[in-house]
């Protein structure tokens, strides 16, 4: 029995299949065993989807520079797309174009790389391109829908240096638009053709003929009047563009709510009969007169005839020095800080310190509880508690029934010592000598069952005490006393009515309240602000 073959991916309204979303981190090889890692979506179009890149060789990347472009293997139109870059778009040609015409720069993408992948029993092609900025449209409806009349001429002088290197390669793109522009990462004053879905050889036909099957190919209000008769050729780009240097300057066009492709091609043809009353409409009755000759020169050439590209750049240098700018190449667009920072690579992961912990004071102070007890790491601020205080039930009893949201305040009293034996005294005065030597504890449970009473020290601090000046936390520590005075001789926090935070000291009837002295240790020098164990020292 033959192997089950994979499975198409569904099929979208108007027969072309939609990719099922791959998962960050698919690993993709190309066709020259090349691997590439995907990162995050960053765009669907209406035949497949687009995902940031970068090449794997076994580490995740902390940049993804270039973008994969992945279709359903059924699909068309990635398929044409990519046999026109394989074939037209080799990073040595375009250089040596763009040395050949003296170009500081040319908007044409680069060729990659390209290959098959299968995910989920469904075959997918894919392409590998550089990374390019935001869209021009998006910028266009950022700028409430008008550019400036200088940066119109000088997108349309980069376009027409694209578009003469596509037609001589003698193929047409067929749709120019904003949403196939985009920006360079670096500058933002060079913009980049894309999108080839739609390319095909130019005809080399001596007679215009209508063909079916190829009608109204393209993005319907830019569609030239060659294309809506499915004929692919050089003046049409020509045109596509100036329909869209009429929308960045007039912010609209006369046909785009129409959505019949047969009225839409009506009224294109009507417009190129009377092309002053077309454009009197537009800008009505102010049209720029480099606008006005560029109409002029496209209605004059024949469907067959290659453009003279030129001519068409000599009347928008004038246009320009007319506005008194000059084809500088910097385009001056508008641009917001998000629609720069949406182009950034992938944030780099957080590295996690050890033996630092966040300030209390940032987050929300809570009593211990059993998670915490077995992650000590992760405590909060809650109550010391030594197995000597009290049985298990009373102190959680006590734990249960604090108030979260209440506020207490503290007195520290010295409790009357028991009498000691001989045998006791030197136990007694070995624990007071560890209490006092340690400079940080950590706030947290100590089990029944643990091996050491005392809490662990986390760095050696001073025996002597000073006084330090009353803290303005904008928190207020939530503490609770366990009075056992029958078995306890250290000194043991009480609620009362006012006061603040405690820190269990030796002195007899010392009262710790806001407007007082409080008891001072030296600060740990980690971090400016306090640590969870700044809050209670034993």
């Amino acid at each position: 029995m033959a192997a089950k073959a994979a499975k198409r991916a569904p099929r979208k309204k108007g027969g072309y299949q939609m990719p099922e979303a791959i998962p960050l981190g698919e690993v993709l090889t190309d066709i020259s065993k090349k691997q590439w890692i995907l990162g995050k979506s960053i765009g669907v179009g209406g035949f497949g989807e687009v995902y940031s890149a970068a090449s794997y060789s076994g580490n995740i990347p902390k940049d993804y520079p270039n973008v994969i472009k992945i279709e359903p293997h059924g699909n068309g139109p990635l398929f044409v797309e990519m046999h026109f870059y394989m074939r037209n778009c080799k990073p040595n040609e375009i250089d040596s174009w763009r040395r050949k015409k003296k170009l500081a720069a040319l908007g044409m993408p680069k060729y990659v790389a390209s290959g098959s992948h299968e995910y989920k029993n469904t075959k997918y092609r894919f392409l590998v391109i550089d990374r390019y900025g935001t869209d021009l449209w998006k910028i266009f409806e950022a700028n409430n829908r008008q550019f400036p009349e200088h940066t119109v001429y000088k997108l349309a002088l980069q376009i027409i240096d694209i578009l003469e290197y596509i037609h001589h390669k003698t193929y047409v793109h067929a749709d120019i638009k904003g949403e196939n522009l985009l920006l360079d990462l670096k500058t933002f004053d060079q913009v980049y053709l894309v999108d080839f879905g739609l390319a095909s050889h130019c005809t080399t036909s001596t007679e215009l003929k209508v063909d079916p099957k190829k009608a109204h190919n393209g993005t319907l209000q830019y569609t030239s009047r060659d294309a809506h008769m499915g004929v692919p050729t050089q003046r049409g780009d020509i045109e596509i563009l100036c329909y869209n240097m009429i929308l960045w300057l007039c912010g609209s066009l006369p046909w785009e709510k129409l959505v019949d492709k047969v009225i839409v091609q009506k009224e294109k043809e009507k417009a190129f009969e009377n092309i002053d009353s077309f454009l009197n409409k537009c800008f009505h009755g102010s049209t720029p007169q480099a606008m006005q000759k560029c109409m002029t020169l496209l209605s004059n050439m024949k469907f067959n005839e290659t453009p003279c590209y030129e001519k068409f750049k000599d009347t928008l240098i004038a246009g320009l020095k007319k506005l008194n700018h000059k084809p500088d190449g910097k385009l001056g667009l508008k641009t917001t800080p998000a629609q720069q920072n949406s182009v950034k690579s992938t944030p780099q992961k957080v590295r996690k310190l050890d033996q630092v912990r966040q300030s209390p004071r940032s987050k929300h102070v809570a009593a211990p509880s059993n998670s915490l007890r077995n992650n000590q790491r992760e405590s909060t601020i809650g109550i010391v508690i030594d197995k000597k205080r009290g049985n298990k039930k009373d102190i959680k009893k006590v734990l249960e029934d604090i108030d979260p949201d209440g506020e207490y305040d503290i007195k520290i009293v010295q409790k009357t010592k028991k009498s000691e034996s001989d045998d006791e005294v030197p136990e007694a005065t070995k624990k007071a000598t560890l209490l006092s030597s340690r400079k940080k504890m950590r706030v947290n449970y100590v089990d029944d069952d643990s091996e050491n009473d005392s809490m662990e020290p986390l760095m050696k601090r001073p025996n002597k005490m000073r006084q330090k000046k009353p803290a303005t936390s904008k928190t207020r520590r939530k503490v609770i006393s366990l009075d056992d005075s029958t078995t306890v001789s250290e000194p043991e926090p009480e609620i009362v009515s006012k006061g603040t935070r405690s820190r269990p000291a030796t002195t007899v009837g010392r009262k710790v309240t806001a407007k007082k002295n409080m008891l001072q240790f030296n600060k740990p020098t980690l971090f400016e602000t306090e640590s969870e164990e700044d809050i209670f020292d034993m």
